[in-house]
């Protein structure tokens, strides 16, 4: 799908012609199809990256100028409302008239940055601060997901320490929450690597679009952001592998007590096992046979060489 804006109010608009309009500042071209890329092919005067060449890991792939167009390629994530976060390329290709961008999923500023690009802090008035201003609302997005993350790991950490009293903690069932919002934080520190990374690269191309004088401190704003996030980031990264070790411990502890049980289960019946042994045996000449009580008496011997270890088990506190 392509979608075209226009400057307007300092902001941006849809345009009303369906394709990429003459006066389109903003092409976002979301899954494109091949009329769509042949298109922007011919906008560019080069065919934009295709989705394997998004995927590379390569700076150079993923920074570089191509006849006077920078071509930055970050990774955002999409789908955050759910514990299958997606994350997904998408690459900004900046010339001095237009941007363009190519994304197959839906990160979620891409559709909101429209409805309040007239407030943002840098006036939407060329290609490069509709772009500037699309990355703060990419960097705002995942601070509320950083913020969101950070609740959720300490609505982890009061489950896993302090259960509510009589509840069984369900200890797998949480071992994955662990796991999905550790992925979550991994995911928005990997974007917030991608993102500074353009943000360097684009810093010194400002001399390219001239008369904005203001984008540099706004990227070096936008980059003490990042900076912050990335610490956070980094903090959230460290509590979770604790909550993961803490849920491992417990996990073995439960398997230890559970082990523990049978040994003591074992012990205890391991000499009724053996006064039953030996008055199974079948030998003539045994003198408690003969006994009026020796049945009542060989059952009395079994009980209380049960009970006997498991009142010295219970006096060390064992259970």
């Amino acid at each position: 799908m392509m979608t075209s804006y226009q400057l307007e109010g300092g902001g941006v608009r849809p345009c009303d012609a369906p394709a990429a309009a003459p006066d389109a500042v903003w092409i976002d071209l979301h899954n494109p199809t091949e009329e769509e890329a042949n298109l922007a092919t011919a906008i560019l005067g080069f065919a934009p990256p295709t989705r394997a060449e998004q995927q590379e890991i390569e700076l150079s792939s993923r920074l570089y100028m191509h006849d006077g167009v920078a071509v930055m390629t970050t990774l955002l994530p999409a789908h955050t409302d759910t514990d299958q976060a997606e994350m997904g390329p998408v690459t900004f290709i900046l010339s001095d008239d237009r941007l363009i961008t190519l994304r197959h999923h839906d990160p979620r500023p891409f559709s909101t940055f429209p409805k309040r690009s007239a407030r943002s802090a840098l006036a939407c008035a060329s290609p490069v601060c509709v772009l500037l201003g699309l990355i703060e609302d990419v960097i705002g997005r995942l601070a509320d997901l950083m913020e969101y993350a950070g609740r959720k790991i300490e609505q982890l950490t009061r489950q896993v320490f302090y259960p509510l009293e009589g509840q069984k903690p369900d200890l797998q069932k949480r071992l994955y929450k662990i796991g999905w919002r550790d992925a979550l934080v991994t995911h928005i520190r990997d974007s917030l690597v991608t993102l500074e990374r353009l943000l360097s690269f684009l810093e010194p191309l400002n001399n390219h679009w001239a008369g904005h004088a203001e984008v540099n401190d706004f990227i070096v704003t936008q980059q003490r952001d990042i900076r912050t996030l990335s610490e956070q980031a980094g903090f959230l990264m460290q509590k979770t592998a604790f909550l993961l070790d803490a849920m491992m411990g417990l996990i073995n502890i439960e398997q230890s007590t559970i082990t523990k049980m049978f040994s003591i289960v074992a012990v205890v019946f391991l000499p009724p096992t053996l006064v039953a042994s030996v008055y199974g045996m079948n030998f003539a000449l045994m003198p408690e046979l003969q006994l009026p009580f020796g049945y009542p008496t060989a059952l009395i011997l079994m009980v209380v060489s049960a009970v006997l270890p498991l009142m010295y088990f219970k006096r060390k506190g064992w259970f």
